[in-house]
Parts: structure tokens; sequence; C-alpha cells
């Protein structure tokens, strides 16, 4: 009798862990799936699930047609978003993805732990991109043809996460694309038709976007970790400029160019280590270029060529395989997607063509790449640059994906 209580005690403490989850390990999603990707589909409105660790979805029970008897197979486990997904970006911390809904301007918050939309906000207009603070606590998103009383259209949108509104906006004629320090203070917004930056001190008293010139139609730039230098990409003659593309340090505190490198083209970029990889289109074909950002030189003495077209997205793979993807390409005998092998700089066989890449996700740990081309999901062994074996097709026209757990 003397340990019935010590049994209780041990009992309850066990309950207490379970209910708590004493193990430290976070709830289990809807979808039971643990290394998830999101991928939107800009014709269901829906979020795709892949499992990143075996290429799989998610599947419903299959069910039984009580009159017929038919077997009516599952069908891919799916989050309800919107009506038209595009471009999705994932918060600091891997808590909320957030997903660009086209038909209404609309940015929607999917809570990753509950898989479901917690909060939603209307832009002003079009939007291509959106950033998430270092804190998740704001979204900055830059929208060109935003209303602005008695100024030119074009600004940066501000959103308050907690409470989905919009709280502020900074005014920048025409802002297209921007770029954020690590340190949330420094915002540098890229402008259709300019060969100029705008540089936003997100702590000043009074909040402003100060000009500099000296560019070539930059479109992106890459930060330090102390945020106090921007390498800026220009995009160059591709882009409208008189002048070609480039790599430019910037020096944010004295809002100075320190130096410029010429590349071959430079619509897109990737920062790996202090080396900066760069794409673009100088006509006729694509070249991709190597930077090293320290010492502000090229580890590409002649651009490589690549394949054609507007090239908007890079994803580096385990065994030093750059994918590169384009849009508006030929794609007639070689595709959209290149891909560069950067221990040695020299581009791999040309693919054939299979449509427009729209996103792209490099597997952690594992030798694959998951790219959306001409809609569909694609899976590649970048061993081979081939399509492996294991393929999953979803109904629809997809568009972006992200990873949203460690």
């Amino acid at each position: 009798m003397k340990r019935v209580p010590v049994l209780l005690l041990t009992l309850l403490i066990v309950f207490f862990m379970a209910s708590c989850g004493g193990s430290g390990s976070s709830p289990a999603p809807p979808s039971k799936v643990s290394h998830r990707a999101f991928i939107s589909n800009s014709y269901s409105g829906n979020l795709q699930i892949m499992d990143t660790q075996n290429d799989t979805t998610p599947f419903t029970a299959q069910t039984v047609d009580p009159t017929t008897g038919q077997v009516i197979p599952g069908v891919p486990v799916t989050i309800t978003v919107g009506t038209s997904l595009t471009f999705e970006v994932v918060s600091p911390g891997l808590a909320t993805t957030l997903v660009y809904d086209q038909s209404g301007n609309v940015l929607d918050f999917v809570n990753n732990t509950t898989e479901a939309v917690s909060g939603s906000v209307a832009l002003p207009d079009f939007a291509q991109m959106a950033l998430f603070s270092p804190d998740a606590s704001k979204v900055y998103a830059p929208v060109r043809n935003a209303p602005i009383p008695g100024l030119r259209p074009g600004s940066v949108e501000v959103v308050d996460v907690a409470s989905f509104t919009l709280t502020a906006y900074y005014s920048v004629p025409s802002a297209r694309y921007i770029a954020l320090s690590p340190s949330g203070q420094y915002l540098l917004v890229f402008v259709d038709d300019s060969d100029s930056v705008f540089l936003i001190n997100l702590t000043a008293t009074t909040v402003s976007a100060v000009e500099i010139p000296g560019f070539a139609r930059p479109v992106n730039a890459f930060f330090t970790a102390d945020s106090n230098t921007a390498y800026v990409i220009s995009c160059g003659v591709e882009c409208g400029s008189t002048s070609g593309a480039s790599v430019a340090q910037l020096d944010i505190p004295s809002q100075t160019i320190k130096a410029i490198l010429p590349v071959g083209g430079a619509s897109v970029g990737l920062l790996n280590n202090g080396t900066l990889y760069v794409a673009g289109n100088p006509g006729p074909a694509g070249t991709y270029d190597a930077v090293n950002v320290s010492s502000m030189s090229r580890l590409t003495a002649n651009s490589v060529a690549i394949g054609d077209g507007y090239h908007s997205t890079m994803a580096l793979s385990t065994n030093n395989k750059l994918y590169i993807g384009a849009s508006t390409c030929m794609n007639i005998t070689t595709g959209c997607l290149s891909v560069v092998d950067v221990a040695n700089n020299t581009a791999d066989a040309p693919l054939p063509p299979r449509g427009n890449v729209t996103g792209m996700l490099a597997i952690a740990g594992r030798n694959t790449v998951y790219v959306i081309e001409g809609g569909y999901l694609v899976i590649y062994d970048t061993t081979t640059d081939t399509p492996q074996k294991t393929q999953v097709l979803f109904t629809g026209a997809l568009y972006g994906v992200v990873q949203v757990d460690q």
C-alpha cells in the first residue's frame, strides 16, 4: 500500500510530460510529414506538400463508394490557401510561410505547424517578391504601381505580421525588387529603368529613400554579416542599360561605391562562403561568373556559356552543382535550366527543353534538386543532371518551392 502514492506520482509525471511534449519535439503537422517542402500551385490555389527525404507526397485515405462498392483512391494532401499562388517566402525560424496570390495581390500567411492560413493582407497592386524582417515581425513588399498621393506610383509596403495589416509605406517610384541587411536596419530598393539603388535606413527618425547612382540596372544585393557592405549585381545591357553587367561593392555607412567588377551577365546571384555566383544573358546566350567578393576579383577568367533566357533563380546542391533557372528562353533544342560545376567553374552539358523555370530547391544532405519546370515538378539527380526514377505528378500549374522544416 505504501507503493501506491509513488506509482500515482509517477503516472502523473508521465502524463504531464506527454501533454507538454516532454521530449522537446514540436507537434506533428496534420500532413504527418517531418521534412516538408511546400509547392505553390497557380491553378488550384493550394500548396502541395512534399517529403524531401523520400520524395513522396502524403495522400488521404482511400474510401469505398457505399452504393457501388467502387474503391475511391486517396488524393494528395494539400493546404488550401487562395486562387492562383506564385512566390513563397519562409520566415526566419520557419514558423510561417508567406504565399502570394496573384489573383487579388494578396499575401497569405500559412502557419507551418497547423498547415492553415492564419491571416492575409491585400497589397495595393501587383508584387513580384517580399521579405521577412530578421525577427519575422514585419514583411516588406515592393509594389511597382502602388498609388501614392501627389507622387509617382511605387512603394515598399510594410506589413505587421502579428495583426496582418499594412502599417506603413516608403515611397520609391517603380520599386521592383528589394534586399534587406542581416541586421534589419538597411533596405536596398531596385527600380525599373534606373541605374541607381535606393537606400532606406529603417531605424532613422524620418524613414525615406536615398538615391545612390553609379550602377547599371541593379536588381539585387548581398550583404556582409555586419550589414556594412552590400555586393550589388547589375543586369546591365540585358535590362536596358548602356553599360555592361557588373558586381559593385557598396559601402553602406558612407553610401559610396568602393569597386565595380564587370561580369558577363548578372540578373541573378547566389552568395556562398565569400563567393558570389552570378548569371545573366548579355546576348545572344547566357553566361555564368564566379566572384571572390573579399578581393573583388573574378574566379572565371572568361564568362562560362550557359543557356539563354532571363535568369532568375539559383540553387546549389551538396555536390557543388549550381542549378540556374531562366524564363523566356528559346526552349527548342535546349531548355531553360543550366547546370555549372562550381568546383571547376565549367558548364555541364545542355539539358532538354521542359519550359520556364520558376522555382528551385536544393535538398540538404542529398544530391537532389527540386525544379519547377514548365509548371511541373522535376526531381533531379545532381550526380547525373537527369530526372531521377521517382517523380511526383501534381494536377495544376506549379510555381514556387520552399523548405519549411530543418
